[in-house]
């Protein structure tokens, strides 16, 4: 009789560890296909997401003004009517306006120097912030559309002292 109930005991058991390592290699085969899903899906929120949060430029004429904020403390300011879309194409019609960088496909025009004061980052962490109506841009200045009545800074900007350290 004990032989009879271990054997009833024992074999289920069995069958239920096969039975689970039967669903664990379902798993295994399913899993690179589940991932592939999860990833295609996650890339077309992010499509979603840039589609609905890009740039969209304004047709028409559109009046900006443009302040360059120096290190020294000089300020200058351009107001400009301009049929431009970005703020790049805007800042090229302003006579005497000069600006120089470095330009990647995948962002643009990088500004190192406008009107001859250069921006030095590698020598000692300093750049040109671009602002639009006092808040960070979040595009470059190739890539930044322009609305009428927007205005935009350039503000030579050092790290401060506590970023330093």
């Amino acid at each position: 009789m004990r032989l009879a109930m271990e054997i009833c005991y024992t074999n289920p058991c069995e069958n239920n560890e096969k039975g689970s390592q039967q669903i664990m290699n379902r798993f295994k085969r399913l899993s690179p296909f589940l991932g592939g899903c999860a990833a295609i899906a996650v890339l077309a929120l992010l499509l979603v997401v840039y589609t609905l949060t890009k740039p969209v430029p304004m047709a028409g004429t559109k009046s900006i003004s443009i302040d360059v904020e120096y290190e020294n403390g000089v300020n200058e300011h351009y107001q400009i009517t301009t049929e431009a879309q970005f703020l790049l194409e805007a800042l090229k019609s302003i006579p005497n306006f000069q600006i120089e960088g470095t330009t990647t496909e995948e962002f643009g025009l990088m500004v190192t120097t406008i009107n001859g004061k250069r921006a030095d980052y590698q020598k000692d962490g300093a750049y040109w912030a671009l602002l639009c109506d006092g808040e960070t841009c979040n595009y470059g200045v190739s890539q930044q559309a322009i609305k009428d009545g927007e205005r935009y800074t350039f503000q030579y900007t050092l790290p401060s002292e506590e970023l330093k350290k």
